[in-house]
């Protein structure tokens, strides 16, 4: 059996790839990058391609079983998914696996969550088997922000007060490979979650703790958060992140018990902690 990993280099796909060579499985990965792809384990077998243009996307799906699609964010999106998941069922790949989020559709709108809705769509109608992963706010979102926590003892991303059950991304790639491998899953909408609540002062004690400094929040200003990365991020993906901020700050992301035990379920194993994730990072 092939598995497509499409997006094989980001947070989730590299540790997602490592868990299918892990079970034997055959690996292919879809990357613009010769780079990225060569800092891939061994045993993946990389294919040079481009989502905005199609190129490589024919000899990537060609003799595949099974996709795991992650389309990274961008006003772009929706065509490259599109693009993917065409290939996909012209190659007769059985079974789809998307990375999406919990609401695509949700209020007020969130373009870059907005932008998994026609995906998803193309998905069920591609006539494959398949599988939406649908993360809460991910752990790993703050690797962006640690070199600022670390000099100045600032936590700078404007999360809110209410607070997400954040998700490690390791996590999602263990569910990932376990729908990729297992039969079982066809139709489910695995929504995943970590143990802890955790919002913006909280995130700061957190790491305060672990890194041996005061940390404190930096507050819920989206327009101050946006002035340093404004210079490299695209004008349509500061704007959707910034309402996704605001969202965190309206409406939070929490979950209950019984949503934490489903998402440890799906997993397979108990959820990393904010916490151990934090303490990662100081060492």
């Amino acid at each position: 059996m092939t598995i497509l990993v499409i997006g094989a280099t980001g947070n989730v796909g590299r540790p997602t790839v490592a868990g299918l060579l892990a079970k034997g499985e055959s690996v292919r990965a879809l990357s613009r990058s010769e780079e990225n792809l060569a800092a891939l384990p061994d045993g993946v077998d990389g294919v040079i391609g481009d989502l905005e243009t199609g190129s490589g996307l024919e000899t990537a799906c060609a003799g595949v079983d099974r996709l795991f699609l992650i389309t990274s964010n961008g006003e772009t999106e929706t065509a490259r998914g599109l693009a993917a998941v065409q290939a996909a069922t012209a190659a007769g790949v059985q079974r789809i696996v998307f990375l999406s989020v919990g609401n695509p559709a949700k209020e007020p709108a969130i373009p870059h969550y907005r932008a998994k809705l026609p995906i998803e769509d193309a998905i069920r109608n591609s006539g494959a088997e398949y599988t939406f992963l649908r993360p809460n706010f991910f752990m790993q979102t703050d690797l962006s922000v640690v070199p600022v926590i670390k000099e100045h003892g600032v936590y700078a991303m404007p999360i809110g007060s209410i607070g997400n059950n954040r998700i490690d991304t390791r996590d999602i790639a263990d569910c990932a490979v376990r729908v990729l491998t297992e039969d079982g899953h066809a139709g489910a909408d695995y929504h995943l979650h970590g143990p802890d609540t955790i919002n913006g002062p909280g995130a700061a004690e957190v790491y305060a703790k672990h890194f041996g400094r005061e940390v404190h929040y930096g507050g819920d200003d989206v327009d101050q958060w946006a002035k340093p990365v404004e210079a490299f991020l695209p004008p349509w993906l500061l704007d959707s992140l910034k309402k996704m901020f605001l969202g965190q700050q309206m409406n939070g992301g929490v979950a209950d018990a019984d949503a934490i035990a489903a998402s440890a379920d799906a997993v397979g194993h108990p959820l990393r902690t904010f916490d151990a994730f934090a303490a990662e990072l100081a060492g």
